[in-house]
Formats: structure tokens, C-alpha cells, sequence
């Protein structure tokens, strides 16, 4: 028994390095088909969506930047709601240190029917990041909400400047999609 389990586990690693090697060979054969099925896309950030008052302002152009360089590729459509999205581009604009202040005020009727209760305190939160911009695009898992940390990653990539001028991370994306899709073309001509 003990023999052939170790038979068994002796055929699975050669398996696993005889396709990781292939992968090896063959860039496209790791990038995720997924990414080519999907259709509608959302673009979000680390510290929060495109109006989110708490996303910090690089964050902000960042995701404008990659809707504009989606808009231009015209592969994909535009959501607004993560909920709509078969895949989630989510983005963070490179920045080593980055901090956070501010005031918050609540209000809410007093038990009493009469006035309001009105609080004041303060917020504040620090971080610290990579210095490059990156890409993660994530699939969701079908539930009631969408829930990015239980999101199946499907692409990642970071780069200095990379969500920059015409957004060379989309621009990679791009080239690895084509090819993925042009090597798809060929294998399916093959008899």
C-alpha cells in the first residue's frame, strides 16, 4: 500500500513538471480564458470605487485612466456596479506612504421624539504600499453581494508608471489577450 502511494504521488509531481514546463514554452497557455469570455467589466480601487469620497485622489484618476484605455481597446463594456461585472479591474495608483484625516459628523432623532443627537470625532488611517501601479482583475464569486477578498484572481501586474499615460498595464493586458486569443484561432484550425 505505502508503495503505491508513493508510485501515485511520484507520477503526479512528473505530471505537475511536465505542464509547468509546457507552460514554460507557451506564455499564453497561463493566461486565464476567463479574461477573453467576459464582457462587462467594473474598475474600482483599493480604497474604494470611482465615487467613494474616501478614494484617494490618485486612486480616482487611476480608475479613470484604465475606463478610458478599456473604452479605446473596445473589447470589453463598462459597468457601474460591481454586481454587473463577469470581472473586476481593481487598481491602486503606486505611492510608498499614504495617510488619511478627516472630521465626521452624525446626527440621528433624540429617543425623546424632541431635537436630534448630534456626534463629532475624528478619523484618521495610514498605510503603507508598493511604490508601482498595479492591476489585479478579479472574478467574483456569484453571491448576493460581491465580495472582492472572495474573488477568484485572474490577472495581476505591477509596473512604475503602469496606469501613467495611455495606461501601459491595459496595454500588456491587451497584447496577452491577443495572443491568447490568435494562439485559441490557430489551435482550433488544427485538425
Amino acid at each position: 500500500m505505502g508503495r503505491a502511494c508513493f508510485c501515485f504521488s511520484l507520477v503526479l509531481i512528473l505530471a505537475s513538471a511536465l505542464q509547468a514546463k509546457k507552460r514554460d514554452k507557451d506564455p499564453t497557455a497561463v493566461f486565464s480564458r476567463a479574461l477573453l469570455n467576459a464582457r462587462f467589466v467594473y474598475v474600482t480601487s483599493f480604497t474604494g470605487g470611482e465615487f467613494n469620497i474616501s478614494t484617494y485622489p490618485e486612486d480616482r484618476a487611476a480608475i479613470g485612466t484604465v475606463q478610458e484605455a478599456l473604452q479605446k481597446w473596445g473589447y470589453y463594456t463598462l459597468v457601474y456596479k460591481p454586481e454587473d461585472a463577469d470581472v473586476i479591474f481593481n487598481v491602486r495608483a503606486g505611492r510608498e506612504l499614504e495617510a488619511q484625516a478627516g472630521v465626521r459628523v452624525a446626527s440621528a432623532p433624540s429617543p425623546t421624539g424632541t431635537g436630534a443627537n448630534t456626534s463629532a470625532g475624528g478619523t484618521w488611517g495610514a498605510s503603507v504600499g508598493p511604490a508601482d501601479d498595479y492591476v489585479d482583475i478579479l472574478m467574483p464569486i456569484p453571491t448576493e453581494r460581491v465580495h472582492l477578498n472572495r474573488a477568484t484572481m485572474l490577472w495581476k501586474r505591477t509596473r512604475h508608471n503602469g496606469l501613467g499615460q495611455d495606461a501601459p498595464l491595459i496595454q500588456e493586458l491587451r497584447k496577452e489577450a491577443d495572443a491568447a486569443a490568435a494562439h485559441d484561432a490557430e489551435s482550433n484550425k488544427k485538425p
